[in-house]
C-alpha cells in the first residue's frame, strides 16, 4: 500500500487489517529473508470476541506488511485461539497458543500446533497443558516460550486467588513434554510502590539486552487493561527476581507488546495501540511499529524508535501522511504539530516531565532529560517515546498532517 493511497483515516506504516479486529501481536521473527508477525485477530468485527483466531503478516523492511491468510482458527476443541508464541523446531515452527472454552475463557489451557514454513498450513496438537493444581489459579494464558540452556522454557501469565499477578514456569527439552517448575515471579495487586503491576500479568515476556535478562508484562486487574511494566531480573533456576520494577508505557494506548529479536540481533518490542476504530472500512485496532529496548546508565528500560523506522524518513514528503520528529531540545521550545491549521498535539518539558497534550488531554511523564525524545505521526496514530516512558494516542477523527510542525523538522516515511 503506498502513503498516497491511504487514507487519512488509515495509519500507512502500523499495521492494521483490511477487516476484522486485531489486537496482541504475536512473536514477530525473522527467518533469514524476510519478518513474519501473528497477531490476535476476530474477523469481519470492529469489536473483540472471545472467538479469536491468529492472523499472519509478512513484511521485507519491518516497516510495511503485508497482512496473509489465516494461521489458526477456532475450531477441534478450541473456541477461541488466544494469545501465545512461536519457536523454531528444527525441522519447522511451533506456535503454543491459549486455547479457551467461551464458558470459562479466564481459565485457558496451552496448547500447540506445527508448520513447515511459518505461511502454514498448521496442524494443532491434541495435548494440552492445563492451569497446575494446588496455586489458586483463577486465570491462565499467554504463554512464552524461549531456550534458555538445553531446554525451553515456557511462561504463562496467571492470577493467584484472584488478587496475585504471577507467572508459572514449565521447562521441556523436546517442546512436547512439559514439567511445572513452579511461580516463576508473583506480586500482589496491593502493592504499588515502585509501580503497580494489577492482578494479573497478560503476555509476559523476556528480552535479553546484553548480559541483562528484562521481564515484560502487561497490567490487568478487574477487567480492565491498563499499563505496561518490565523489570531487569536476576535468574536462579525457573525463579525469576525483579530489581526495581518500572512502568514503560504511559497511558492506555500500548498494551500487549511481543518481544523479539531482529535481524542484527537487537532487542525489541511490538506493541497492539488501542482505540483505533473505523466502521466504515469494517477495521480495529492497529500494531505499533518496531521499537528498540535498551538500558540507560542507571539500568532503566527505555524504548526507541527501529533504526528500520528511522532510517526510512525522507525531508521530502510525496504525498505521504506519516512522520518522524526528534526535537533537539524540548526544554527550550515546544513542539507543536498542527492539521488543518490548528494545532493538534503539544510537547513540552517543565521541570523534570514531558508534557504531551493531544487533543488537549494532558499526560506526564517524568523524564528528566528534555532530550533524545521522539515522535512518530502516521495519519490518525501518535507515538511519543521519552526516557521515562513511551505514550501512543489515537486521535478522535482522520487527521492529514500540515507539511511543517512547530519546533521540529519533518521526516516523512513512505
Amino acid at each position: 500500500m503506498s502513503d498516497q493511497s491511504t487514507p487519512a483515516g488509515r495509519p500507512a506504516v502500523h499495521f492494521t487489517a483490511d477487516r476484522g479486529w486485531i489486537n496482541d501481536p504475536l512473536s514477530p521473527l525473522w527467518d533469514g529473508s524476510r519478518y513474519h508477525l501473528w497477531f490476535q485477530y476476530v474477523p469481519d468485527r470492529t469489536e473483540w470476541a472471545p472467538s479469536c483466531h491468529w492472523g499472519h503478516a509478512v513484511s521485507d523492511d519491518l516497516l510495511h506488511w503485508r497482512e496473509g491468510d489465516l494461521a489458526l482458527a477456532p475450531g477441534d476443541g478450541d473456541d477461541g485461539v488466544w494469545s501465545g508464541s512461536v519457536v523454531p523446531t528444527g525441522e519447522g515452527l511451533r506456535a503454543f497458543y491459549t486455547s479457551v472454552d467461551a464458558e470459562a475463557p479466564s481459565l485457558g489451557r496451552v496448547r500447540w500446533a506445527d508448520a513447515a514454513t511459518a505461511d502454514g498450513p498448521w496442524v494443532k496438537a491434541e495435548t494440552t497443558i492445563a492451569p497446575p493444581d494446588g496455586l489458586g489459579v483463577t486465570a491462565f494464558r499467554d504463554p512464552f516460550v524461549a531456550r534458555t540452556g538445553d531446554a525451553h522454557r515456557m511462561l504463562v501469565g496467571a492470577q493467584l486467588a484472584g488478587e496475585t499477578a504471577a507467572a508459572l514456569s514449565f521447562t521441556s527439552t523436546d517442546l512436547t513434554h512439559w514439567e511445572f517448575d513452579g511461580v516463576a515471579a508473583s506480586r500482589s495487586v496491593r502493592r504499588t510502590g515502585p509501580v503497580w503491576t494489577g492482578s494479573l500479568w497478560e503476555c509476559p515476556q523476556l528480552l535479553e539486552i546484553g548480559s541483562q535478562e528484562v521481564f515484560v508484562a502487561s497490567v490487568w486487574h478487574d477487567g480492565r487493561l491498563h499499563h505496561v511494566v518490565a523489570s531487569v531480573i536476576d535468574r536462579d533456576g525457573a525463579t525469576l527476581t525483579a530489581r526495581s520494577w518500572q512502568q514503560v508505557t504511559v497511558g492506555s494506548g500500548y498494551y500487549a507488546p511481543a518481544a523479539f529479536v531482529d535481524a542484527a540481533g537487537r532487542p525489541c518490542l511490538v506493541f497492539w495501540i488501542r482505540g483505533l476504530v473505523d466502521h466504515d472500512a469494517g477495521r480495529a485496532g492497529a500494531l505499533s511499529v518496531p521499537h528498540r529496548v535498551v538500558l540507560d546508565d542507571a539500568g532503566r528500560i527505555v524504548l526507541r524508535l527501529h533504526p528500520a523506522v528511522t532510517a526510512a524518513a525522507r525531508r521530502d514528503r510525496h504525498g505521504s501522511n506519516a512522520a518522524v520528529l526528534e526535537p533537539e531540545d524540548l526544554g527550550r521550545e515546544p513542539v507543536e504539530l498542527v492539521a488543518d491549521g490548528r494545532v493538534r498535539v503539544r510537547i513540552s518539558h517543565q521541570d523534570g516531565v514531558v508534557v504531551v497534550e493531544a487533543e488537549d488531554q494532558p499526560v506526564r511523564i517524568a523524564a528528566a532529560s528534555a532530550n533524545g525524545v521522539q515522535v512518530l505521526v502516521d495519519g490518525p496514530v501518535v507515538e511519543v517515546l521519552t526516557s521515562g516512558g513511551s505514550f501512543a494516542h489515537v486521535m478522535s477523527d482522520p487527521v492529514t498532517w500540515d507539511d511543517r510542525a512547530r519546533g521540529a523538522t519533518l521526516a516523512w516515511l513512505r
